[in-house]
Protein backbone atom coordinates (compact mmCIF):
# COMPACT_ATOMS: atom_id res chain seq x y z
CA UNK A 1 0.00 0.00 0.00
CA UNK A 2 1.21 3.52 -0.69
CA UNK A 3 -0.65 7.30 0.36
CA UNK A 4 0.02 10.05 -1.35
CA UNK A 5 -0.96 13.24 0.95
CA UNK A 6 -4.29 14.29 1.12
CA UNK A 7 -5.57 11.30 -0.65
CA UNK A 8 -7.30 7.78 0.95
CA UNK A 9 -4.39 5.00 0.61
CA UNK A 10 -4.55 2.76 -2.04
CA UNK A 11 -3.11 -0.44 -3.23
CA UNK A 12 0.36 0.07 -5.28
CA UNK A 13 -0.20 -0.16 -9.79
CA UNK A 14 1.11 -3.44 -11.02
CA UNK A 15 2.89 -2.91 -13.61
CA UNK A 16 3.02 -5.46 -16.50
CA UNK A 17 5.84 -5.48 -18.76
CA UNK A 18 5.20 -6.42 -22.32
CA UNK A 19 8.12 -9.37 -23.62
CA UNK A 20 9.65 -7.93 -26.55
CA UNK A 21 11.84 -9.47 -28.83
CA UNK A 22 13.00 -6.55 -30.39
CA UNK A 23 13.33 -3.03 -29.15
CA UNK A 24 10.08 -0.83 -30.05
CA UNK A 25 12.86 2.27 -29.21
CA UNK A 26 15.89 3.82 -30.78
CA UNK A 27 17.84 6.71 -31.51
CA UNK A 28 20.39 8.44 -33.69
CA UNK A 29 22.37 11.13 -32.51
CA UNK A 30 25.25 13.32 -34.51
CA UNK A 31 28.57 14.27 -32.82
CA UNK A 32 31.52 16.16 -33.14
CA UNK A 33 31.78 17.37 -37.08
CA UNK A 34 32.06 13.14 -37.95
CA UNK A 35 30.36 11.10 -36.34
CA UNK A 36 26.87 9.19 -36.06
CA UNK A 37 26.04 6.73 -33.30
CA UNK A 38 23.07 4.19 -33.49
CA UNK A 39 21.38 2.65 -30.29
CA UNK A 40 19.21 0.27 -29.72
CA UNK A 41 18.67 -1.09 -33.56
CA UNK A 42 18.81 -4.79 -34.18
CA UNK A 43 22.27 -5.75 -35.58
CA UNK A 44 20.58 -6.12 -39.27
CA UNK A 45 19.10 -2.91 -39.58
CA UNK A 46 22.43 -1.12 -38.32
CA UNK A 47 24.34 -3.42 -40.90
CA UNK A 48 21.90 -1.75 -43.54
CA UNK A 49 22.16 1.83 -41.86
CA UNK A 50 26.18 1.31 -42.25
CA UNK A 51 25.93 -0.26 -45.72
CA UNK A 52 24.14 2.77 -47.00
CA UNK A 53 26.33 5.35 -44.98
CA UNK A 54 29.28 3.81 -47.13
CA UNK A 55 27.36 4.56 -50.62
CA UNK A 56 25.82 7.73 -49.39
CA UNK A 57 28.83 9.57 -48.25
CA UNK A 58 31.39 10.17 -51.21
CA UNK A 59 34.22 10.10 -48.60
CA UNK A 60 33.59 6.98 -46.85
CA UNK A 61 33.76 5.16 -43.40
CA UNK A 62 36.55 6.11 -41.56
CA UNK A 63 36.09 3.97 -38.42
CA UNK A 64 33.38 1.86 -36.81
CA UNK A 65 33.87 0.83 -33.25
CA UNK A 66 31.58 0.70 -30.11
CA UNK A 67 31.28 3.39 -27.85
CA UNK A 68 29.97 2.21 -24.56
CA UNK A 69 26.59 0.48 -25.70
CA UNK A 70 26.00 2.85 -29.06
CA UNK A 71 27.55 1.45 -32.25
CA UNK A 72 29.66 4.43 -33.87
CA UNK A 73 30.37 5.60 -37.23
CA UNK A 74 32.87 7.83 -38.17
CA UNK A 75 33.37 9.37 -41.63
CA UNK A 76 35.65 10.69 -43.52
CA UNK A 77 35.55 14.54 -43.97
CA UNK A 78 33.15 16.76 -41.46
CA UNK A 79 29.61 16.70 -42.61
CA UNK A 80 27.92 18.45 -39.31
CA UNK A 81 29.87 21.41 -39.85
CA UNK A 82 28.32 25.32 -41.26
CA UNK A 83 31.64 25.80 -42.85
CA UNK A 84 30.98 23.61 -45.55
CA UNK A 85 29.37 24.44 -48.89
CA UNK A 86 28.38 23.42 -52.24
CA UNK A 87 28.85 19.75 -52.75
CA UNK A 88 29.43 18.78 -49.23
CA UNK A 89 27.08 20.49 -47.46
CA UNK A 90 24.08 18.77 -49.61
CA UNK A 91 25.62 15.74 -49.73
CA UNK A 92 25.64 15.67 -46.26
CA UNK A 93 21.53 16.39 -46.09
CA UNK A 94 20.66 13.65 -48.28
CA UNK A 95 22.76 11.47 -46.47
CA UNK A 96 20.85 12.03 -43.56
CA UNK A 97 17.64 11.91 -45.87
CA UNK A 98 18.67 8.50 -47.04
CA UNK A 99 18.95 6.83 -43.31
CA UNK A 100 15.52 8.52 -42.56
CA UNK A 101 13.91 7.15 -45.66
CA UNK A 102 15.61 3.54 -45.25
CA UNK A 103 14.54 3.74 -41.24
CA UNK A 104 11.27 4.51 -42.57
CA UNK A 105 11.16 1.18 -45.28
CA UNK A 106 12.01 -1.02 -42.24
CA UNK A 107 9.50 0.91 -39.90
CA UNK A 108 11.48 2.76 -37.57
CA UNK A 109 9.56 6.03 -37.87
CA UNK A 110 10.47 9.52 -35.75
CA UNK A 111 8.84 9.75 -32.42
CA UNK A 112 10.66 12.63 -31.01
CA UNK A 113 13.84 14.72 -31.74
CA UNK A 114 15.41 15.78 -28.25
CA UNK A 115 18.22 17.98 -26.92
CA UNK A 116 20.11 15.75 -24.80
CA UNK A 117 23.40 17.94 -23.90
CA UNK A 118 24.61 21.67 -24.37
CA UNK A 119 27.97 21.09 -25.16
CA UNK A 120 29.60 22.49 -27.64
CA UNK A 121 29.02 20.52 -31.14
CA UNK A 122 26.11 18.96 -29.42
CA UNK A 123 23.49 18.03 -31.64
CA UNK A 124 19.92 16.88 -31.95
CA UNK A 125 19.08 13.37 -30.75
CA UNK A 126 16.60 11.44 -32.79
CA UNK A 127 14.18 8.82 -31.29
CA UNK A 128 12.66 6.42 -33.33
CA UNK A 129 9.70 3.76 -32.70
CA UNK A 130 9.25 0.46 -34.20
CA UNK A 131 5.85 0.24 -36.11
CA UNK A 132 4.89 -3.14 -37.71
CA UNK A 133 3.80 -3.52 -40.68
CA UNK A 134 6.46 -0.88 -41.75
CA UNK A 135 4.40 2.59 -43.15
CA UNK A 136 3.73 2.64 -46.50
CA UNK A 137 6.87 4.06 -49.19
CA UNK A 138 7.02 7.12 -49.67
CA UNK A 139 9.20 10.14 -51.58
CA UNK A 140 10.98 12.60 -49.72
CA UNK A 141 12.85 16.26 -50.43
CA UNK A 142 14.66 18.61 -48.16
CA UNK A 143 14.39 22.30 -47.19
CA UNK A 144 17.79 23.52 -46.55
CA UNK A 145 18.19 27.24 -45.08
CA UNK A 146 21.47 28.59 -45.36
CA UNK A 147 23.83 31.47 -45.53
CA UNK A 148 21.15 33.35 -43.70
CA UNK A 149 19.74 34.42 -46.38
CA UNK A 150 19.17 31.16 -48.74
CA UNK A 151 16.70 28.82 -49.44
CA UNK A 152 17.42 25.26 -51.06
CA UNK A 153 15.09 22.77 -52.10
CA UNK A 154 17.15 19.52 -52.87
CA UNK A 155 15.91 16.60 -54.75
CA UNK A 156 12.69 17.94 -55.08
CA UNK A 157 10.71 18.23 -58.40
CA UNK A 158 10.79 21.37 -60.49
CA UNK A 159 7.17 21.85 -59.75
CA UNK A 160 8.27 22.20 -55.88
CA UNK A 161 10.53 24.85 -56.49
CA UNK A 162 8.39 26.59 -58.51
CA UNK A 163 5.22 26.37 -56.62
CA UNK A 164 7.37 27.59 -53.39
CA UNK A 165 8.66 30.82 -55.99
CA UNK A 166 5.47 31.75 -56.71
CA UNK A 167 4.26 31.47 -52.88
CA UNK A 168 6.94 34.41 -52.17
CA UNK A 169 6.29 38.19 -52.53
CA UNK A 170 8.91 38.78 -55.55
CA UNK A 171 10.08 42.28 -53.85
CA UNK A 172 11.28 39.70 -51.15
CA UNK A 173 13.77 37.77 -53.36
CA UNK A 174 17.05 38.86 -54.90
CA UNK A 175 17.44 35.84 -57.49
CA UNK A 176 17.08 31.75 -57.70
CA UNK A 177 18.95 29.19 -59.61
CA UNK A 178 18.64 25.51 -60.34
CA UNK A 179 21.19 23.58 -60.82
CA UNK A 180 22.20 22.14 -63.97
CA UNK A 181 20.95 18.53 -63.14
CA UNK A 182 17.33 20.39 -62.01
CA UNK A 183 18.45 18.45 -58.17
CA UNK A 184 18.77 21.49 -56.00
CA UNK A 185 16.42 24.81 -56.35
CA UNK A 186 18.09 27.86 -54.87
CA UNK A 187 16.26 30.92 -53.79
CA UNK A 188 18.30 33.92 -52.54
CA UNK A 189 16.58 36.29 -50.45
CA UNK A 190 16.93 40.03 -49.67
CA UNK A 191 18.66 40.62 -46.29
CA UNK A 192 19.44 38.00 -44.22
CA UNK A 193 15.99 36.46 -42.86
CA UNK A 194 17.45 33.42 -41.40
CA UNK A 195 19.41 35.44 -38.68
CA UNK A 196 17.25 38.45 -38.63
CA UNK A 197 16.35 40.80 -35.58
CA UNK A 198 13.87 43.24 -34.20
CA UNK A 199 10.95 43.08 -36.66
CA UNK A 200 12.61 40.88 -39.37
CA UNK A 201 11.94 37.92 -37.12
CA UNK A 202 7.95 37.98 -37.71
CA UNK A 203 9.19 38.33 -41.27
CA UNK A 204 11.08 35.52 -41.49
CA UNK A 205 8.40 33.46 -39.60
CA UNK A 206 5.84 34.83 -42.30
CA UNK A 207 8.12 32.85 -44.80
CA UNK A 208 7.81 29.46 -42.63
CA UNK A 209 4.71 29.51 -42.80
CA UNK A 210 4.42 30.55 -46.40
CA UNK A 211 6.47 27.51 -46.86
CA UNK A 212 3.87 25.32 -44.57
CA UNK A 213 1.28 26.21 -47.00
CA UNK A 214 3.36 25.17 -50.03
CA UNK A 215 4.02 21.68 -48.12
CA UNK A 216 0.43 21.69 -47.51
CA UNK A 217 -0.74 22.35 -51.51
CA UNK A 218 2.33 20.22 -53.16
CA UNK A 219 0.80 17.02 -50.83
CA UNK A 220 3.96 17.10 -48.38
CA UNK A 221 4.62 17.30 -44.53
CA UNK A 222 7.15 18.27 -42.57
CA UNK A 223 8.98 14.97 -41.14
CA UNK A 224 11.77 16.24 -39.29
CA UNK A 225 13.73 19.75 -38.65
CA UNK A 226 16.81 18.67 -37.34
CA UNK A 227 20.03 21.08 -36.47
CA UNK A 228 22.63 19.12 -38.50
CA UNK A 229 25.59 21.64 -37.75
CA UNK A 230 27.89 22.72 -34.71
CA UNK A 231 25.05 25.25 -33.64
CA UNK A 232 27.31 28.06 -33.23
CA UNK A 233 25.94 31.56 -33.07
CA UNK A 234 25.77 32.47 -37.13
CA UNK A 235 25.81 28.87 -38.64
CA UNK A 236 22.80 27.97 -40.34
CA UNK A 237 19.35 27.22 -39.34
CA UNK A 238 17.37 23.50 -39.23
CA UNK A 239 17.31 21.60 -42.37
CA UNK A 240 13.37 20.17 -42.73
CA UNK A 241 13.20 16.61 -43.93
CA UNK A 242 10.20 16.19 -46.26
CA UNK A 243 7.46 13.40 -47.40
CA UNK A 244 4.65 13.04 -49.14
CA UNK A 245 1.88 12.59 -47.39
CA UNK A 246 -0.29 10.02 -48.99
CA UNK A 247 -2.03 8.04 -46.76
CA UNK A 248 0.63 8.51 -44.22
CA UNK A 249 -1.76 10.49 -41.64
CA UNK A 250 -4.20 7.75 -41.30
CA UNK A 251 -1.57 5.21 -40.85
CA UNK A 252 -0.27 7.37 -38.01
CA UNK A 253 -3.29 7.72 -36.08
CA UNK A 254 -3.96 3.89 -35.93
CA UNK A 255 -0.66 3.48 -34.75
CA UNK A 256 0.06 6.17 -32.11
Amino acid sequence: MYQTPGFPSQPAPQLTRRPSIHPTFASISLHDTDKIRLLKFPAGDVAVLQDLIARAWRLGIQKVRNFDAAHEIKVRGNPWVSSSWGEDKVAARRLMCGMLAELWEMGWVVNAIVEVGKRKFDKDTLIFRKQEPPPPSTTWFIISFDRGDTLRIIDGSLEVGAIVLRAFDPEKIRKHTVTPDGSVFEIKFRGYPWRAMGTETVQARLLILTLMECLEQLGYLLYASLDLEDGHEGGDADVWFCCEQRDRRSWLGQHY
